[in-house]
């Protein structure tokens, strides 16, 4: 199984225990995103993986939220 089929397994595996947990309102959800993210890094940790892919994998996933909530641009000034 490659890495990126792994991925969609486990977030498959996910998506049932996070919708069950998220929808509480923003306060709730603002909650849930910090608690699975402290998990990841902990586990990162844990485990050893090397901390430059982790701060490289929050950078792409911080690019990411913001491609997936202004998917057209929405005319946000961006400072450069």
């Amino acid at each position: 199984m490659t890495p990126a089929e792994l991925q969609t397994a486990f977030e498959n595996e996910l998506t049932p225990i996070v919708n069950s947990l998220a929808g509480r309102g923003s306060h709730d959800d603002m909650a849930l995103i910090r608690a699975l993210v402290h998990k990841a890094v902990h586990l990162a940790a844990d485990r050893r993986v090397d901390y430059c892919l982790i701060a490289t994998l929050l950078a792409e996933m911080t690019q990411h939220a913001h491609q997936v909530m202004h998917p057209e641009g929405d005319g946000h000034r961006h400072v450069h």
